[in-house]
């Protein structure tokens, strides 16, 4: 009865075929009483009371009545049910393997009418994101840096002049609905000294399907397909870009990889100034534009400030995008401090650094975590110089951004977000942008919630 019962769930958009249905057998019916005798009708109405007679002594319609009500429930049920059985059975065809057809047709719908957010970033902070949000939403879109030039990811560039591909397989990956031994292909890294060693599956497959489409945006669907993802991932550009720092120290460095290496090498106490590309100014791909047009919110980050958020922003008609856009912006501040990019950062010299490369008016909110990781994980980051990203409040007040803060870090108490708790925070804050809650209104609430 409880999966009956599930077909009948607002939003599955069956309901109505099945009166539709109901209706072409009440016309059925009456078509055929039109061309049969209707006398067949009365004839079998008397033997209805002959019997109702026999059974309890007198002519009562209200039997017949009874009798009636319980032929249309039958009626209806064995609609019900075959509709349902032939919908099931379509699914299988279509679907082997699926259970509970109603369940996740249902699921789906409601994910399709989620909220439509971009989320702009790369790296592992951006796809941990996204596991999260495709539990809340198929409306997603994932603008992915494609400047990473190491490891498996760089060789490739190299070797077949292609973009990265290593972000992108990872917010495939992450996106995909469900796990299953594809995706753990996807992530399996050869190992060994051959030439193959260090790469990893999907980044070999993606780089195959960008030679054999000739463009990222055509070998990023057809791998969508295969991976069942839910919502899209795009790079910033298709053009294989490289990234160029100037440093304290005035030294210009190049390549992603060495900008972040640099402060170790040089054993000197430097912070990047400024960051640009090569070439300067790159084209965007059409979906992200398109994307960002149609978003009801837009995240830059989790993820390093340097190397995985602000290239996709170097970007100059993402950039012209996101100021277009009616869509409020919030960038999510990382957790912890990271060597080589942002040593000693607080919460508004993060923002700083954002508003000297993109200038200001484009970041509307900027989400910080306040709560404190556990001591063994502490000492552990430490050893490499890491510290909790402070909150500046009256920095970041001044700074024209509104500062939400909350306990991002769940249960475990580690040194980055929890995906769960991240997710349903930014839930919370879409549904509150939603109905127009003046920004004071939402920090008091928020506040309150926490």
């Amino acid at each position: 009865m409880r999966h009956l019962l599930q077909w009948l769930y607002p939003g599955l958009a069956v309901k109505r075929w099945m009166l539709l249905f109901s209706l072409g057998i009440l016309l059925l019916v009456f078509g055929a009483t039109l061309i049969l005798n209707y006398q067949i009708f009365g004839i079998l109405e008397e033997e209805m009371l002959r019997f109702a007679f026999q059974m309890t002594g007198s002519y009562s319609y209200t039997f017949l009545a009874v009798c009636g009500t319980l032929m249309i429930i039958l009626a209806l049920w064995i609609m019900t049910h075959a509709v349902r059985r032939l919908v099931k059975r379509f699914f299988e065809l279509m679907a082997p393997g699926q259970t509970e057809v109603s369940k996740s047709i249902l699921s789906r719908m409601e994910l399709s009418r989620g909220m439509k957010i971009v989320s702009i970033g790369g790296g592992h902070g951006l796809s941990m994101l996204l596991r999260g949000l495709k539990t809340k939403t198929s409306n997603i879109t994932a603008i992915v840096t494609v400047a990473d030039d190491g490891g498996s990811s760089g060789r490739l560039r190299e070797e077949m002049g292609i973009i990265a591909p290593g972000d992108l397989r990872n917010c495939l990956v992450a996106l995909a609905d469900k796990e299953t031994v594809l995706e753990q292909l996807f992530q399996y890294r050869f190992a060994g000294n051959g030439e193959l060693s260090g790469h990893s599956l999907g980044n070999l497959f993606l780089a195959a399907l960008i030679k054999e489409f000739g463009n990222p945006q055509n070998a990023l669907e057809a791998a969508s397909k295969v991976l069942n993802i839910r919502g899209k991932v795009v790079p910033a550009t298709s053009e294989k870009v490289r990234l160029k720092a100037k440093m304290s120290d005035g030294e210009i460095i190049e390549g992603e990889s060495e900008i972040s290496a640099y402060p170790e090498k040089s054993g000197k106490e430097v912070r990047i100034l400024h960051m640009s590309t090569i070439p300067k100014a790159p084209i965007a791909v059409g979906d992200a534009l398109e994307a960002i047009k149609q978003a009801d919110l837009i995240t830059l980050g989790p993820g390093s400030l340097y190397t995985s958020v602000l290239p996709n922003l170097l970007v100059p008609e993402i950039l012209q995008a996101i100021r277009q856009s009616s869509a409020p912006v919030l960038y999510i501040c990382n957790v912890m401090t990271q060597p080589g990019e942002t040593g000693g950062y607080t919460v508004s010299d993060h923002l700083k650094a954002l508003i000297d490369h993109v200038g200001g008016g484009v970041i509307d909110f900027v989400l910080a975590n306040n709560a404190v990781p556990k001591d063994d994980v502490l000492k552990k980051y430490e050893k490499v110089h890491a510290v909790p990203v402070k909150i500046d409040r009256e920095k970041v007040k001044r700074m024209g951004v509104q500062l939400i803060e909350a306990d991002l870090l769940g249960p475990l108490r580690g040194a980055t977000q929890d995906t769960k708790v991240l997710t349903e925070e930014l839930a919370q804050i879409h549904s509150l942008l939603k109905v127009n809650i003046p920004p004071e209104a939402l920090e008091e609430y928020l506040k309150r919630s926490h």
